[in-house]
């Protein structure tokens, strides 16, 4: 005998509703004794069919099917452990699984999402491109056909990204215009699909891309809101410097570069070394959001379990449009019109970067064992709401963005009006975080923004552009008697609070943070922003975590504390090899200021920043740059109520104690599990 979903009686209008009413009425063996111990079983695989009894032996082939008979059964057994059982192979989306209300667990009911005994499935967003044929032979050019109109902003050969055709680095010959740049020649009017064409900028910790509206003789015009938006800050940090162009067929000149022609519908690639595009697997992201859990205010989603997944190959369109990314600071950027310009470099109203997984007033909801690859925006997003959901021993590795982001910067986050508004209570832990902001250079592997008793412990962060992990927002701006954490702002610049944000009580502790500010500059391995409590017993905790090998020349703090940084308390901390770096401005683009042209000012130590208010205390920390480095930006008597004890001033590892080292990142019941898949 084996598990069956078959159809129950029920009412006339609700089965011309629905179409079928399904219950478990049969069950093998092992799902008789899950039914006595309130369990119900649903299988699923790519090689299944939707009209099969959804067993082992009789799967159903998509998850959407999947999740309506779950919906159905907890409608029954509202007491019942719900498990959908993924077998091997790779499910292609061509729709987001949405999950809301409906699609909840129980208390000591849960439903869980997770891989078969010894699968491991992998959820996809992209399709896979066939058919491949030389176009231009003596370009080592070939194409391949898809749908006219597709949109897609990465491409993926054998697992690896390629690199969507681009100029080289501050290509010469282009001057800044109001309306964008003005090129040497007119040879790039002649180009095709200028539309597609995106600028790009790399400036101290920014990141900005912006498309081209047209190009009409030597003059570059670029499209709004993105132009403007990237410009309304001080000129140091607008988009001033065409870093590189990209996304044009007449860029496409090297190997492993790619080319999309939406309008005609073809797909262009010059080959890597060792590749043969014919029998290569060549996937196209073409879905935003795999998962959208997606609860309300009034009907949050609850305790759902996703593990041994893998999610992989989404994008995310939004820099496509004309919003372009205006980037504002660690993914936040800046849409829309209506943007005042502002001399201290930061905007009030700024648009998140959204998750290829994304979740919403979500509780109690866990990811575990789960992969997260080859992904176009943020890895795993938790938003508003989120409250006491685990992300625990997961893998990310190749994301455009961030890999996880965990609660919001708006104010409905900052001051949420109702209890179920907060981000409290959340773990991440025990993840494996690798190669982030591959597109979004000035993203975090980690980013927390207002939330209360978030735990952020034992992971292993490697390969970052700018900072490890990155917590807070507003630079004082937001705290009670806003305080100016930044040059140039002015009393209530961004309003007048009396009350403390909802950043309180968070503990970063004992993480591994190897390789940081890989490509940017201004940032650290653990990066503090604004109040972080009421009091240094209700602050921010960063403890036992462990930094090194910071790009030798990038300016910046292994440990910073930043604008308006209060109520934060560092304790045996370790950082090596992170030797002060230098200012970089780039090259020599400035015409009525040329004296920072390549000019290096050295910059950064293992502690400080720009305008922390105060109440910091360092106590038996291990470093090698000891300063706390807050010359860039003065700002007397601040900071005030700086402690130090018992910090010590080391050469190398061996000086510091060897239990921290060994306790910081994977602890050993995830190092194999976790180490494993990567």
């Amino acid at each position: 005998m084996r598990e069956r979903f078959t159809p129950v009686s029920c009412g006339l209008a609700w089965l011309l509703a629905t179409a079928t009413c399904l219950a478990i009425a049969t069950a093998s063996p092992e799902s008789a004794r899950a039914k006595v111990s309130g369990r119900i079983v649903i299988w699923v695989s790519p090689r299944g069919n939707d009209h099969a009894e959804g067993s082992r032996r009789h799967p159903f082939r998509t998850l959407f099917r999947a999740r309506d008979v779950a919906r159905s059964a907890r409608r029954s057994h509202r007491q019942a452990q719900i498990n959908v059982y993924l077998l091997d192979g790779t499910y292609r989306l061509t729709k987001t699984l949405v999950l809301d209300r409906r699609d909840s667990g129980r208390a000591g009911a849960e439903v869980a999402w997770s891989a078969a005994p010894g699968a491991r499935p992998v959820i996809s967003g992209a399709i896979r491109v066939r058919g491949w044929r030389v176009h231009d032979a003596a370009r080592g050019i070939y194409v391949a056909r898809v749908a006219r109109g597709l949109r897609a902003r990465q491409l993926y050969v054998d697992g690896s990204r390629a690199v969507r055709a681009r100029s080289a680095m501050y290509p010469p010959g282009f001057t800044r215009t109001p309306g964008g740049f003005q090129a040497s020649d007119e040879s790039m009017a002649g180009w095709r699909n200028q539309s597609s064409i995106e600028a790009v900028t790399l400036t101290q910790w920014k990141m900005m891309r912006c498309p081209v509206e047209a190009i009409r003789g030597r003059d570059i015009l670029m499209e709004e809101p993105c132009w403007s938006n990237a410009n309304v800050f001080p000129y140091l940090w607008s988009f001033q410097t065409l870093t590189w162009l990209e996304n044009a067929y007449e860029l496409l000149d090297g190997p492993g570069e790619w080319y999309l022609d939406r309008r005609a519908g073809r797909l262009y690639s010059i080959p890597g070394f060792g590749q043969r595009l014919a029998r290569a697997d060549v996937e196209l992201p073409v879905l935003q959001a795999l998962i959208d859990v997606r609860g309300t205010l009034r009907r949050p989603v609850e305790h759902i379990r996703f593990q041994g997944l893998t999610f992989a190959y989404g994008t995310w369109l939004g820099p496509s449009s004309p919003n372009g990314y205006a980037d504002d600071q660690s993914g936040f950027h800046l849409e829309g019109y209506g943007h005042p310009p502002n001399l201290i470099g930061h905007d009030p109203d700024t648009a998140r970067t959204p998750g290829n997984v994304r979740l919403r007033y979500a509780r109690r909801v866990t990811f575990i064992h789960d992969d997260f690859l080859h992904l176009g925006g943020v890895g795993l997003d938790f938003d508003t709401g989120s409250q006491h959901d685990a992300i625990v021993g997961n893998r990310f590795d190749d994301i455009s963005s961030a890999a996880i982001e965990l609660g919001g910067v708006s104010p409905i986050d900052s001051r949420p009006a109702h209890a179920v508004q907060m981000t409290a209570d959340n773990l991440i832990s025990n993840n494996l975080i690798t190669h982030v902001g591959r597109e979004y250079s000035d993203s975090a592997g980690i980013y927390v923004g207002f939330t209360t008793r978030s735990r952020v412990e034992h992971n292993d962060i490697g390969h970052v552009p700018w900072t490890g992990i990155a917590i807070g927002w507003g630079w004082g701006l937001l705290d009670p008697g806003g305080f100016l954490g930044l040059p140039n702002a002015v009393p209530g610049q961004w309003g007048t609070y009396t009350t403390p944000t909802r950043s309180e009580d968070n503990r970063i502790v004992d993480n591994r943070i190897r390789g940081f500010l890989e490509i940017l500059w201004d940032g650290g391995a653990i990066y503090t922003l604004g109040q972080q409590g009421r009091s240094s017993d209700h602050g921010e905790l960063i403890a036992g975590n462990v930094a090194s090998g910071k790009r030798r020349l990038a300016g910046g703090n292994t440990f910073y504390t930043d604008g308006g940084s209060r109520f934060v308390t560092l304790e045996r901390n370790v950082s090596l090899d992170n030797p002060p770096g230098v200012t970089d401005f780039g090259p020599c683009w400035l015409p009525d200021s040329l004296a920072l042209c390549g000019l290096q000012i050295p910059y950064g130590t293992d502690r400080g920043g720009c305008r922390p208010y105060g109440d910091l205390t360092y106590r038996q920390n291990y470093w090698q740059y000891p300063t706390l480095y807050i010359a860039a930006c003065p700002y007397p008597p601040y900071p005030v109520n700086v402690v130090d004890v018992d910090n010590h001033v080391i050469s190398g590892a061996g000086q510091v104690p060897g239990s921290i080292l060994a306790a910081a990142g994977l602890q050993r019941a995830y190092r194999s599990s976790v180490g494993a898949r990567h």
